[in-house]
């Protein structure tokens, strides 16, 4: 519809906006039928119509928080040639979908069934607050993209908790294998709090503390949907040198996150973090109790 038409009028109602878009409708329709004229293959059937007024004044397409979240993790197994992700909770028509094309095999975890047996996923029914069902040190790499603030909320049919999410994380570090790998994406700001029942929003350091001392922080992004870009805060890159320097670069790492999160230029973002599970950890930095 050629919605240049509507540049410069002024609508009082969306019914008058509507009735203005179904006259561009209407004349969309008369020039297809002079177009086609004589031709059998392709007529216009009153009972079959489908009829879509307000595309014509949408884009061609938007990103969010799930495009950016998705096509970061999934850009993160590409790069490391792993052939089969464990996953919870993400969604299946972005995530999952990406890996599969990349002919990575899916193991996804969630406490709804699956009920469409998908080519690539193995799916296993679990509360992903225990993680009962599967082996202590049997996850070399382990996803979960804005599933974690949900946890313990009651949304998605699982049993409240208000330590779900802490319950969770402490399950995902017992079920890593040693040098194993998290990605991880929630909701993070300066404060910690909740928006019930829909999802909680995380302060960073709330989510390291959790992760210590089994784990150490590999890299900490946000997405910046305003420049349509992922800022990375910071990326380790000592994590497999020696034990005293891996403290050492963590400690400064973590303070790096706590000077962002002080400072919280960005609001409420979607955070963006990967961590490294360590056969010998390192104690907790004090700096961060």
């Amino acid at each position: 519809m050629d919605v240049s038409k509507l540049v410069g009028k002024t609508f009082a109602s969306e019914k008058e906006r509507e009735a203005e878009l179904q006259k561009l409708f209407e004349a969309d329709k008369v020039e297809y039928e002079r177009q086609r004229g004589d031709d059998k293959q392709f007529p216009i059937n009153e009972k079959t119509q489908q009829i879509y007024l307000k595309e014509c004044l949408g884009q061609a397409g938007g990103v969010g928080n799930y495009f950016f979240q998705d096509m970061w993790a999934a850009r993160e197994i590409y790069r490391s040639n792993i052939k089969h992700v464990y996953d919870i909770g993400s969604r299946v028509d972005g995530y999952v979908a990406h890996l599969l094309s990349m002919e990575v095999q899916v193991t996804l975890l969630d406490i709804r069934p699956l009920p469409q047996k998908i080519e690539g996923i193995d799916f296993i029914q679990t509360d992903a607050m225990d993680l009962s069902n599967i082996h202590d040190n049997s996850i070399e790499i382990l996803s979960s993209l804005c599933a974690l603030e949900h946890f313990g909320l009651g949304r998605y049919g699982d049993p409240i908790d208000y330590n779900g999410w802490k319950k969770a994380l402490h399950a995902i570090k017992r079920k890593l294998k040693i040098g194993g790998t998290f990605y991880l994406s929630v909701p993070v700001g300066k404060q910690d709090h909740v928006r019930f029942n829909s999802h909680r929003v995380f302060n960073p350091i709330s989510i390291v503390n959790e992760m210590l001392p089994e784990c150490i922080l590999q890299e900490f992004s946000y997405i910046n949907l305003q420049n349509s870009r992922i800022e990375t805060c910071l990326k380790n890159t000592a994590c497999l040198l020696s034990l005293d320097l891996l403290i050492q670069s963590s400690l400064s790492d973590y303070h790096s996150v706590r000077e962002i999160v002080n400072k919280n230029t960005f609001g409420i973002r979607t955070g963006l973090f990967v961590f490294k599970k360590l056969s010998y950890p390192p104690p907790p930095p004090d700096t961060l109790k």
